[in-house]
C-alpha cells in the first residue's frame, strides 16, 4: 500500500469516527430538548390538579394526568411486571385489570421485591370490591430489548416481560383501555415511585458535550498522528 493510500484511510476513518461522534451528541442534545418539553408538559398538567377519569380521557393527550376512579379490581388476573429494578434490587410490578365506568384498565400497585433468585413470584393480597383509586395515566413504554412477552395468560398470576395491551387484552378476552393507572397513593404493601422521566436533561447535555469532546480529541489525535507519519516519510 502506497504512502498516499494510508493516509487517504487513516483521514477516512478519522473522519467517520468525528462524524458518528458528533452524530451521537447531536442525538443527547435532542433528548434533552425531549425530556425539557416532557418535563414541562408534566408540570403544566399536574397544575390543574386530579381529574375524574372521564375528564382525564376526553384530553388530547391524557398522558401523566393525575386521576381519581373508582373501579373493581379482579384478583384472580394479577400480572407480574418481570425485570423491575428498585434500589439495586431485582422485582416485580405487580398489576391487576380493574374495570371503572369507562371500561377495564391495567393498574400498577408498585413495586415488589423478588423473593428469591430462582424467579419465584411473590405472594400478596388483593382486596376485592369497590375501591377509589388515585395514580397517574401512563402509556407503557417499548423495550426493543424486549421481543416477546406471556401472551397466553391462562394460569395466574402470570409473569409477563412487558406491558403489551392488544397482546394482554387478547389473553385476558376482554377489551383494555389503551393506557396504565401507576398509584401513587401510599400503601406498604407496595413500593410506589412515579418516575415519568428517568434520566434528566442535565445529563443528557452532559453526555453530549461528552461525545464533542471525544470527537474533539479523535480529530486532534487522528490529524497529529497522520501529520507525524506523513513527515516521517519525507
Amino acid at each position: 500500500m502506497s504512502r498516499r493510500s494510508s493516509s487517504l484511510i487513516a483521514w477516512i476513518m478519522t473522519s467517520i469516527s468525528v462524524v458518528i461522534m458528533c452524530g451521537l451528541g447531536y442525538w443527547q442534545i435532542e433528548r434533552m430538548i425531549q425530556k425539557q418539553h416532557r418535563l414541562a408538559s408534566i408540570a403544566q398538567k399536574q397544575s390543574n390538579g386530579s381529574l375524574v377519569l372521564e375528564q382525564a380521557l376526553a384530553q388530547d393527550d391524557p398522558r401523566d394526568i393525575d386521576v381519581t376512579f373508582v373501579g373493581t379490581p379482579d384478583a384472580s388476573r394479577v400480572l407480574y411486571l418481570d425485570n423491575q429494578i428498585h434500589q439495586q434490587q431485582v422485582g416485580f410490578d405487580v398489576v391487576i385489570p380493574v374495570n371503572t365506568n369507562m371500561g377495564w384498565l391495567l393498574v400498577n400497585y408498585g413495586w415488589v421485591p423478588a423473593p428469591d433468585m430462582l424467579r419465584s413470584l411473590p405472594s400478596i393480597n388483593i382486596d376485592t370490591g369497590l375501591f377509589t383509586f388515585s395514580g397517574v395515566i401512563t402509556f407503557p413504554s417499548d423495550n426493543p430489548l424486549v421481543k416477546e412477552t406471556n401472551t397466553r395468560l391462562s394460569v395466574f398470576p402470570a409473569l409477563v416481560q412487558k406491558l403489551d395491551i392488544d397482546a394482554i387484552s387478547e389473553g385476558l378476552e376482554r377489551q383494555l383501555l389503551p393506557f396504565v393507572i401507576q398509584l401513587t397513593s401510599e400503601d406498604p404493601a407496595f413500593v410506589r415511585v412515579y418516575q415519568p422521566v428517568v434520566m434528566s436533561p442535565q445529563k443528557h447535555l452532559g453526555y453530549a458535550l461528552q461525545w464533542f469532546g471525544l470527537a474533539i480529541a479523535a480529530a486532534a489525535i487522528g490529524g497529529f498522528a497522520i501529520s507525524k507519519k506523513g513527515r516521517r516519510y519525507e
